[in-house]
C-alpha cells in the first residue's frame, strides 16, 4: 500500500536512483485488476495495468515481468540454479 510505496520512494532517493523496478508478475497484475473491478476503482484500474508509471513527477516505476507468470519465473530460476523464494497461494487449487 501507501507505506510500501513511500518506503520505496525514500529508499530510491537515498541511493539517488532514477527508476524503481518491481518484480510484479502477470499473476499479481490479474489479482490487482480483479480487486479494482470489485471495488469499482476505475482510476486505479487504469494505472495498475501500465508497465511504466510515474511520469507525473514521481520516480518512474517499471514492471518488466508484467506479462510473465509466476510459475515461469520460478521454473527459470530453478533451471538456471538461481536462489529464489516462492510461496504457493493458499487459495490456489
Amino acid at each position: 500500500g501507501v507505506f510500501r510505496r513511500q518506503a520505496l520512494d525514500r529508499g530510491a532517493a537515498l541511493v539517488k536512483a532514477d527508476k524503481i523496478v518491481t518484480g510484479h508478475n502477470a499473476d499479481d497484475v490479474a489479482e490487482t485488476v480483479l480487486l479494482n473491478i470489485l471495488r469499482g476503482d476505475v482510476a486505479r484500474l487504469q494505472r495498475c495495468t501500465q508497465v511504466t508509471t510515474g511520469s507525473d513527477g514521481a520516480i518512474p516505476r517499471s514492471k518488466p515481468f508484467k506479462y510473465t507468470y509466476e510459475k515461469e519465473i520460478v521454473m527459470y530460476a530453478h533451471f538456471k540454479k538461481l536462489d529464489y523464494f516462492s510461496t504457493e497461494c493458499t487459495y490456489s487449487p
